[in-house]
């Protein structure tokens, strides 16, 4: 689970930033974590893998700005993708 401070750091740090904390937390024995990074973008995927942990870690992204920036899809079975933009920030 984040802790405040990794809470208050996914409204308003880099994309970088945010993607380590997501990447320290992550178990991916369960669910799995795919990034690709593009010239323009970086295409984040999890799975939770039905791990409570992960889906914790969901349930607290979604209250941050990270969510509402970055966000783009969800699908039933515990799949979440991001696309975030490099030359944008929450800042």
């Amino acid at each position: 689970m984040l802790n405040k401070e990794e809470l208050e750091k996914l409204n308003k740090s880099n994309i970088y930033e945010c993607i380590n904390i997501i990447i320290k937390h992550w178990n991916t024995d369960y669910g799995t974590f795919n990034i690709q990074e593009e010239s323009e973008s970086i295409t984040l995927e999890l799975t939770t893998g039905g791990w409570s942990e992960n889906e914790e870690i969901i349930s607290e992204l979604s209250e941050t700005m990270f969510w509402s920036f970055w966000w783009e899809e969800s699908k039933r079975g515990g799949y979440y993708k991001f696309i975030l933009y490099k030359n944008y920030s929450c800042k």
